[in-house]
């Protein structure tokens, strides 16, 4: 059975790691719905976008990701030294309400968010929980 996710978090910080994580899913055969890719435009703004985005509205954007959430068996976060923002706060809620597991590698600072995820050291432990 192919293990299918979404990876939500800060695409601002830590862009590096954002990149291993996303090559660590992809060689351990998890099919990440949503990105399709880190091929980012404009980094600097606000809600950052694909290149393949550049004339879609952050709603459907995030329509987009959100049903990419509905259909992936766990969500992966990104969050840089526990930095959780408001957009991936909002998919952790969602994720929560459709009993998706959040797992992640980092523990957010905020206490509310945290108990919510469950820590891993890597994405291959995730996938053996899983």
């Amino acid at each position: 059975m192919v293990l299918r996710c979404v990876l939500s978090g800060s695409y601002h910080r830590d862009f590096e790691t954002l990149q291993r994580l996303y090559r660590e899913l992809a060689t351990n055969g998890v099919q990440i719905l949503s990105p399709h890719r880190l091929d980012l435009i404009d980094n600097q703004t606000e809600f950052v976008r694909d290149i393949a985005e550049r004339n879609l509205s952050v709603m459907e954007i995030e329509k987009h990701h959100l049903t990419a959430l509905y259909q992936s068996d766990f969500m992966w976060l990104h969050c840089p030294n526990g930095y959780v923002g408001t957009s991936a706060a909002f998919e952790m809620g969602v994720a929560f309400s459709r009993n998706i597991p959040i797992y992640s590698n980092e523990k957010p600072t905020d206490n509310m968010l945290a108990s919510f995820v469950h820590i891993v050291p890597s994405v291959f432990m995730a996938i053996e929980k899983l």
